[in-house]
Formats: structure tokens, C-alpha cells, sequence
């Protein structure tokens, strides 16, 4: 336990240290993100983020007391993402090398380590268990591919995307903690001191009003490859921590928001990748809400959404139970999207109604 506390340390330390110390690097190299009509933060901002995660949790990792060959997989997908997302951050390349990257590293998941989604529980009821089959490895694919991008696109406020898959990670450590341990909880639990040490720069408070430095898709896309690896450790196998539909609602806000997103493309004919401004977050800045306030909003939601599913299969909630309740807050979710400007208006009188009895 005492060399387990140390190595979170050293993960959070180091992260913290190299954020500090790449930042006029980046800034002479370039990998910065500038302002222009989306992106209103209004300065030059260091797109470091990512590249101090995974070295702060790829060095904290080395000292395991475990054998690391068996996340060989974890580590070269990770790596892999972060380099395409240097590249992109720096040149911009197409969507389809993002795209094909991704690809690959679900495949160094799948095909290369066997993680795979294999049984999707008992959704349809008690002893009735849904299993994949030959579509295992497709499913699991697919599944990667699309929370890596639900990541990358929910990345668009100081501190949500971090947030989020900090509040992730702390669900299914928690979930270890009280279901006894893996050895993949704690390298989450490194990957989760590393993020929360970004997230001192990132994410805004009454101390820091602005980011001092950004993920970058770098980060985006390796902590949305981190957590999907996790989430498939927890769920599947014999000594699984949680059934799927737990995994569900720990991941249901950044995954909910993308997929109403591409769906509202695809129908207005427009490409379910090209970026507006038209996510969660953004209606939450037409209702007035701060970007602190989004921010703080969300990850609470995430928060209290992962302990539906979490304290839900604690308390014995059957899982078929838990698939049903999810449906509703999927499509409340869907109707807040597509009432976007009608929910906005119903959020900011509720918001001057709560300033106003704050004043009193």
C-alpha cells in the first residue's frame, strides 16, 4: 500500500512539474491553440496536457510490483493517439488518419491484448446473460472508437473533458476498492492522479479564471482510449467489478452528448464531425451558466449519473432494472438537444430565480 501511495504521488507530482516546465517549450514550438470564431478563450494557450498525462503516468507505471506486459497494448495505443494528436495540434492532418489511429489502437486492444466486450449482461432479465459471440471483437471496436471520439468532442470548456474522465476513473477505482483488487485499478488510479494533476491548470476556479494550458487531441483522444481500456477491464471476465450497464451510466453524458450530436448532422446533412456549437455545454451558455458553472454542473452530473450505476449494482439492483431507468435519461438527454434553445430559456429562468433568492 505504502509503494502504491507513493507512485500516485509521483504521478501527480511529475504531471504537475512537466506542466510547468513544457510550457514556454510549446509555446516556441507552436503546439498551441490559438483564438479564432469557435474557440473564444481569447489567447494563445500551450496544448501540453496530454503529452504530461501519459508521461506522468507511463513513469509512475514503471515501479509496478505487477507484470506491465499484459497492457503492452494500453501503453502503445496510448502513445500512439498522443503522437497523432501532437501532429494534428501542430499541422492539423485529415480526420481520416485521426480516424484510421484510432482504429488501430482499438485493435491493439482487441486483436493484440484480447480485451474485449464479450457479454453485455443481463439486460432482458435475471440468468439471461447477452453474449456477443463472433461480434465480440467488432462491437468492442466500434465501442472504443466512439467513446475516444465522445472524449475529444466533449473537450470543449476548461476542464470538462478532464473532468469527466476523472469523475470515470474515480467510479471504477472506487468500484475496485470495495470489490477487491486488480491490478489494472492501479494503473487507473495512476492515470487518475495524473489527470487530476492537469486539471489544477485547466480547469477554472476562483484562483485561475483562465486554462494556463489545454488537452489538446492529443490528451482527448489518449484519455478516451485510457478510459475505454478500463471500463472493458471492470465489466468483462471472470472477476468483473461491475456489469455493463453500470459502465453505462458512468459513461452516459459524454457519449449521450455525442451521439445526439452526430445524429442532428446526419439528418441536416451535414458531416457528424464537422464542429459547432451546438453540445451540452453550449446550452448551458445560453441559459447564462459561466464556464466554471457548466463545468462544475456537468462533472457533478457525471458524478451522480456513475453512482446510479455504481451504488445501483452495490445495493443489488438487478441489471435489467438499471437498463430500464437508463432509457429515460437518455431520451430527456435527446429532448434537451432538440429543444436546445427552449431548454436554454427554461435554464436561465430558473438560474435568475435562484441569483435572485441567493441576494435576499
Amino acid at each position: 500500500m505504502t509503494q502504491i501511495a507513493v507512485q500516485i504521488f509521483f504521478a501527480f507530482a511529475l504531471t504537475a512539474f512537466l506542466l510547468l516546465v513544457l510550457r514556454r517549450p510549446a509555446l516556441q514550438a507552436g503546439l498551441v491553440d490559438r483564438p479564432c470564431a469557435r474557440k473564444r478563450h481569447g489567447r494563445v494557450v500551450p496544448l501540453i496536457g496530454g503529452i504530461c498525462i501519459l508521461l506522468g503516468f507511463v513513469a509512475a507505471s514503471l515501479p509496478a510490483d505487477f507484470g506491465l506486459r499484459d497492457y503492452q497494448g494500453l501503453f502503445a495505443g496510448m502513445g500512439l493517439l498522443a503522437i497523432v494528436g501532437v501532429i494534428d495540434d501542430l499541422i492539423d492532418i485529415d480526420a481520416w488518419v485521426k480516424f484510421a489511429a484510432q482504429v488501430v489502437a482499438a485493435l491493439l486492444m482487441t486483436a493484440w491484448s484480447g480485451l474485449v466486450v464479450s457479454d453485455l449482461g443481463q439486460l432482458l432479465g435475471p440468468q439471461v446473460s447477452l453474449e456477443l459471440g463472433a461480434l465480440a471483437l467488432p462491437f468492442t471496436v466500434f465501442c472504443v472508437v466512439g467513446l475516444i471520439n465522445a472524449i475529444n468532442m466533449f473537450d470543449g470548456v476548461d476542464g470538462l473533458a478532464a473532468g469527466t474522465v476523472a469523475a470515470a476513473l474515480g467510479w471504477l477505482v472506487l468500484a475496485g476498492a470495495f470489490n477487491g483488487g486488480a491490478s489494472w485499478l492501479i494503473l487507473a488510479g495512476l492515470l487518475l492522479a495524473s489527470v487530476c494533476a492537469f486539471l489544477i491548470f485547466n480547469m477554472r476556479n476562483p484562483w485561475r479564471r483562465k486554462a494556463a494550458c489545454f488537452l489538446g487531441d492529443s490528451g482527448s483522444m489518449m484519455l478516451g482510449f485510457a478510459l475505454a481500456w478500463f471500463a472493458v477491464e471492470a465489466a468483462q471476465g471472470e472477476h468483473a467489478l461491475l456489469p455493463p450497464v453500470a459502465i453505462a451510466w458512468i459513461l452516459a453524458l459524454p457519449v449521450l452528448d455525442t451521439l445526439t450530436l452526430m445524429g442532428r448532422r446526419i439528418l441536416r446533412g451535414r458531416h457528424p464531425f464537422q464542429p459547432d456549437r451546438e453540445h451540452l455545454h453550449h446550452i448551458f451558455y445560453r441559459a447564462g451558466f459561466t464556464p466554471g458553472q457548466t463545468v462544475a454542473v456537468l462533472v457533478l452530473a457525471t458524478v451522480l449519473l456513475g453512482g446510479v450505476g455504481v451504488v445501483g449494482t452495490g445495493l443489488g439492483v438487478p441489471e435489467w432494472v438499471l437498463a430500464v431507468l437508463f432509457v429515460p435519461v437518455a431520451l430527456a438527454h435527446v429532448l434537451a438537444q432538440a429543444r436546445a434553445w427552449r431548454f436554454a430559456r427554461l435554464m436561465r429562468r430558473q438560474l435568475r430565480w435562484v441569483r435572485s433568492n441567493l441576494r435576499q
